[in-house]
């Protein structure tokens, strides 16, 4: 993984709905994510495309939840959510804690040469996580946004329930309805 700088204004854009800028991160990200979710094929129950989509889902977290102010660049940030977000879920299944919300959709594998991802996967990323984003801005309610937005930036049912001011219900049901949602083809 070789280390390379995000400037803050792609940041920006990509928090602010700019598909483009999500796109060139995603883009630049594919081959981190690859490398980390690499590392636990065949040690893990997780499939490949479920290791892959775990890795994208901490890419979009820390692209939400990054801050200049805490002194790391965004590339060894993004690398450090990434590999938790890929080992929190292997985590997870392994305790089958939470085995009703492992069946994540699934995202076609990744094929790597020379340490570049295959053009057409990463256009394919590029397109679900284009699909995503406009499900989440279009179909999604503004509770569920709030809490699917918080969950994915690592806090916990009754965190983000004091956080939003509701119950840890009311958290729970969001949450299922956003994955619902965005299971939907």
């Amino acid at each position: 993984m070789g280390k390379f700088s995000i400037k803050e204004d792609l940041l920006d854009a990509a928090r602010n709905g700019d598909n483009d800028a999500m796109n060139k991160l995603v883009e630049t990200f594919a081959p981190t994510v690859e490398s980390i979710a690499a590392a636990y094929i065949g040690r893990s129950p997780l499939t490949h495309s479920d290791l892959i989509q775990e890795g994208m889902i901490g890419l979009l977290s820390s692209v939400y939840s990054y801050s200049s102010s805490g002194g790391a660049e965004f590339h060894t940030y993004s690398v450090k959510c990434i590999s938790n977000r890929i080992m929190t879920a292997v985590r997870n299944q392994l305790r089958n804690k939470h085995t009703p919300l492992n069946s994540y959709v699934l995202i076609d594998s990744i094929d790597l040469t020379d340490g570049q991802a295959n053009p057409q996967t990463v256009v394919e990323m590029q397109e679900r996580m284009n699909v995503l984003h406009h499900k989440i801005k279009t179909e999604l309610t503004d509770l569920e946004r709030d809490v699917l937005q918080l969950h994915i930036s690592g806090h916990n049912y009754n965190s983000i329930a004091e956080i939003l001011s509701v119950s840890a219900k009311t958290v729970d049901n969001a949450l299922q309805r956003a994955r619902k949602k965005l299971k939907e083809k």
